[in-house]
């Protein structure tokens, strides 16, 4: 069985490699840009890793797959969360692993927020299906949003609601 954990200072060697691993491998899949991420500092990832909440999921001891769950600072939108830097390497993935992140970002999520947003490359049907299947639905796409090269990708917005009983 997967288990997500909640990743800290102590990870941070482990969750940059994957989080560049993420971004130089699948450009169509992230804002990010992989050179501005790879110029951080360490004092920048720590301040990162305390302005949200990283989880993780191990195999063999090593660093598979990883996500981050963040909430705004204005308070006017303080009740909405966001799921953001979901990436499972590509020898994990169909292990359930994407799920079991996904729960725990929504098991976190429901003491804090009343919803949840993320975004996604419109193309990615597998992704948007493991979104769908927690409850996810999409509610806009913005044309064009992301240029890799000379290529540009949609990108859906999907939010799903998260209460007590979830």
């Amino acid at each position: 069985m997967n288990t997500a954990e909640q990743l800290g200072v102590g990870d941070l060697a482990e969750l940059r490699a994957l989080r560049l691993e993420a971004l130089e491998q699948h450009p169509d899949c992230f804002c990010a840009d992989p050179d501005l991420v790879k110029a951080l500092t360490d004092e920048q990832w720590t301040q990162a890793l305390q302005r949200g909440t990283w989880f993780g999921v191990r195999q063999d001891g090593g660093l598979v797959a990883i996500a981050a769950f963040t909430r705004p600072q204005s308070k006017k939108i303080a009740h909405t969360g966001e799921l953001s830097a979901m990436y499972v390497r590509t020898e994990a993935r169909g292990s359930g692993i994407a799920d079991t992140l996904v729960r725990k970002i929504i098991e976190h999520a429901v003491s804090e927020v009343d919803q949840i947003k993320l975004t996604v490359n419109a193309d990615n049907a597998r992704a948007v299906k493991l979104y769908e299947r927690h409850g996810f639905r999409i509610v806009g796409r913005v044309p064009r949003y992301i240029r890799v090269g000379d290529r540009l990708y949609d990108e859906v917005i999907m939010l799903r609601t998260v209460s007590p009983s979830d």
